[in-house]
């Protein structure tokens, strides 16, 4: 059965996003890149109490320090954040996503011992702008070779799912296409193959 990876941001709220927030949800990202560490530091925590309660891994985009002041499950960061060495050693023994784009950057993220991928832009993309587009190919081939979790984002909803999880992708990364929803728990159903 398929693992769908969730991500929040600041166009959902707190009430919105927990509806989505069902046992379908593998992980939750907490993405907000506008906010004060203080706001952020009180979503994260409004955040990480409801995802242990629902037994979801819990992950904090970006911001390292809040990761470590809340002891979240995870970090997820980018190419252009703090290093992965870095991040590995401020945070030990928790989970650690890096997001990339090509195969170079894919074989670096597996050579460094990252716990999984982000991999995209699949298709385009309102949550994330300036997404590098990459398709479905590089999926395919990165998976040949991979030593961790990919997980596949960027523009993935209920008419083209299938497509990435054919083309080898271990987790769904998704976020306007549940969270934008009137009905994320019947979304989340059909992009786990349950409907």
């Amino acid at each position: 059965m398929a693992k769908i990876y969730l991500i929040g941001d600041e166009k959902y709220d707190f009430e919105q996003t927990k509806k989505a927030l069902t046992e379908d949800v593998s992980m939750f990202q907490l993405r907000l890149k506008s906010v004060s560490d203080e706001a952020f530091l009180q979503e994260a925590r409004a955040y990480q109490e409801l995802c242990h309660e629902r037994g979801i891994t819990f992950i904090i985009n970006d911001r390292l320090h809040i990761a470590k002041i809340i002891n979240a499950d995870g970090l997820h960061i980018g190419q252009e954040d703090l290093s992965f060495a870095f991040c590995k050693e401020q945070f030990p023994d928790k989970i650690i996503g890096l997001t990339v784009g090509n195969m170079k950057e894919a074989k670096e993220a597996f050579l460094w011992g990252a716990d999984y991928i982000g991999l995209g832009a699949m298709y385009p993309t309102q949550t994330k702008k300036n997404a590098n587009l990459i398709g479905l190919e590089p999926l395919k081939e990165i998976q040949k070779i991979a030593t961790c979790d990919i997980v596949a984002i960027g523009g993935i909803d209920t008419t083209n799912f299938q497509a990435v999880y054919d083309a080898g992708a271990d987790m769904l990364a998704v976020s306007g296409a549940v969270l934008g929803s009137d009905n994320p728990a019947e979304v989340l159903k059909i992009l786990r193959g349950e409907r």
